[in-house]
């Protein structure tokens, strides 16, 4: 699917959300394509634009038996060395709430910017992506980085590994953005009204249409299908939490199916869930707009 015509529309719907959110998965073809550039191309993939090529791999052995790798020019290494200390911490914490973590491997690779939307054909407000076991983050020569944010897309991505570990791969994805969206910290306010917005005309977006992804969606699903994401998954976190999400997760990599795990861990059927949230949606899209709206949770679903 082509996916710059999409950029164009999601920038309509969320302005400045854009470049808060990481939105790795809708990229695949991007990066696929890139699979079938020429060497030289490979090499600039990994290369600073400014021509010094060194690059700096920092080894990190994680809680479970896990490995990360952190790839960057050297002129970088500070900032490599401040990424793998909140990595570090931010697995722990995940070892902490699920209390076990699959071993997996993984790497962040940081690399110029101009290479990166040149190689990918991403859409510019792209600040991070997931893709084949590898975390990679554009970064500019000429602009001062945002740590805040650089770290809360290193979070979001870092998440789908842990969860992608976890589940082998068979998380569904409304609760895989749900939770990397959690994990940014403080949601971006642009996301309710969005959702609130899509609420008026619409009923929520159905939860089998965010299986596998969005990028099937109408575009005007788009935005609402990542803030209903959301606050579907605080909303799993609060009734079940991390622990029964990990049980979940844990049958998914055992292969059972996904109803019927979803029900095994939970206790209720996925259809049940999904109408008690949708009734929690419909209720809270019909509160009044305030300034303390972005507070406001969807009432608990159990």
């Amino acid at each position: 699917m082509p996916h710059r015509p999409l950029a164009e529309i999601m920038r309509g719907y969320l302005g400045s959300l854009l470049s808060a959110l990481a939105l790795g998965f809708l990229l695949y073809v991007g990066i696929a394509a890139a699979d079938s550039k020429s060497s030289d191309e490979r090499a600039r993939f990994a290369a600073p634009a400014d021509g010094d090529s060194s690059l700096r791999f920092t080894p990190l052995d994680l809680a479970d038996g896990s490995k990360l790798t952190l790839i960057s020019p050297s002129r970088w290494s500070d900032l490599a060395e401040e990424l793998v200390v909140s990595l570090n911490r931010t697995h722990n914490e995940y070892t902490e709430r699920f209390e076990r973590i699959p071993a997996f491997s993984t790497a962040i690779r940081l690399m110029d910017e101009d290479a990166f939307y040149d190689l990918t054909g991403a859409p510019t407000w792209t600040n991070a992506m997931f893709f084949r076991g590898e975390i990679i983050i554009p970064l500019s020569n000429t602009k001062p980085i945002d740590i805040d944010n650089l770290d809360r897309s290193v979070r979001h991505e870092f998440t789908h590994a842990v969860l992608s570990s976890m589940s082998g791969g068979q998380i569904p994805g409304w609760l895989d953005e749900g939770i990397a969206q959690w994990a940014e910290g403080q949601e971006h306010p642009a996301l309710r009204k969005a959702l609130k917005s899509w609420l008026k005309h619409h009923d929520p977006v159905p939860l089998d249409r965010l299986q596998g992804g969005f990028t099937k969606l109408e575009p005007a699903m788009v935005p609402a299908a990542y803030a209903q994401s959301l606050l579907a998954s605080k909303a799993m976190i609060k009734a079940f939490g991390f622990k029964r999400i990990g049980d979940y997760l844990s049958l998914l990599r055992k292969g059972v199916e996904r109803p019927l795990a979803f029900e095994s861990a939970f206790g209720l059927s996925l259809a049940d869930f999904e109408e008690k949230l949708g009734d929690s949606l419909k209720t809270w899209a019909k509160l009044p707009d305030s300034p303390e709206e972005a507070g406001v949770e969807p009432q608990r679903v159990e």
